[in-house]
């Protein structure tokens, strides 16, 4: 297991994409997909469950928090991420339901063995439908639990920690343009406009087998955890992600005006987003 360290209105409107956004119900979670301004279909899936639970008067919450993103063209990578967020999410909810403390080991293989068991759901599709072949999904994940923040990665979405004074990029890119960053051939402010920046090495529908990224984080009171695709990333500066999250009270309002941002810079790609705050241990 990965042990990590750590040191607009949403309404407006643009030519070519899309009048909906799907968004969450009012709570602590908010979440937030549109189709953008190019593509013809949302690729995208996401899974937001906030689960509160109380035994023997303990009250407990949790967070699940995932989004997939679709690759293969109409009507197949959405095929592919919907496949995987609902069988990771399936797999995980018995767990995520128990009243007992989960040790870190069994949240590293339960990750594990879901995310295993999406990109094999996805493939057994394939064998079903012949026409979705080439369909793929990323596939970024983040729990809460407590102060343990639990994550998996596949691909290029990305897991991130957000407070007043920083945001932390949780997870690592499974792309050309990180590997050129990590042997040193390009410079990180290069990966965001390289023309091979949509090239990733991993993704689940890919291979038979898929060995995802998988950590566990500290984190504190106050921090927000945010979960996107690069659709959002893409057009939209770390920085100022950070400043609309911390400074928009509101997470639902925090993910539309992220959207509009990301489709206001181009939204060349599908944009989804979820944030949630740190759950309160006590609560």
């Amino acid at each position: 297991m990965v042990k990590l360290a750590r040191n607009v209105s949403g309404r407006e409107r643009f030519a070519g994409m899309s009048d909906t956004i799907i968004r969450s119900p009012r709570g602590k979670v908010g979440f937030a997909t549109n189709v953008g301004r190019v593509r013809p279909v949302d690729e995208d899936s996401m899974v937001a469950v906030e689960i509160r639970t109380a035994f023997l008067s303990e009250v407990r919450t949790r967070l699940l928090l995932m989004v997939a993103d679709g690759m293969g063209g109409h009507r197949r990578g959405d095929v592919a991420s919907r496949i995987a967020s609902q069988t990771v999410a399936s797999t995980l909810l018995p767990l995520l339901t128990t009243e007992q403390e989960i040790p870190r080991a069994t949240y590293h293989r339960a990750l594990r063995s879901a995310v295993a068991l999406a990109n094999q759901a996805i493939f057994a599709e394939v064998d079903r439908h012949p026409e979705c072949q080439g369909m793929g999904t990323t596939l970024s994940m983040a729990i809460a639990d407590g102060r343990t923040l639990h994550v998996a990665n596949v691909g290029d979405s990305r897991v991130y920690v957000i407070n007043q004074r920083e945001i932390y990029q949780v997870t690592r890119d499974h792309s050309l343009v990180q590997e050129l960053v990590d042997r040193g051939e390009i410079k990180p402010e290069e990966a965001r406009h390289h023309p091979r920046k949509n090239v990733i090495t991993m993704a689940l529908g890919v291979t038979e087998e898929v060995t995802p990224d998988i950590g566990v984080l500290t984190v504190e009171p106050g921090d927000i955890i945010l979960v996107c695709c690069d659709g959002l990333i893409n057009h939209v500066e770390d920085e100022d992600i950070r400043r609309v999250v911390v400074e928009t009270s509101d997470t639902q309002r925090a993910c539309d005006v992220l959207v509009a941002l990301a489709n206001k810079g181009g939204g060349t790609d599908n944009i989804s987003v979820v944030i949630a705050p740190v759950p309160n241990t006590s609560a």
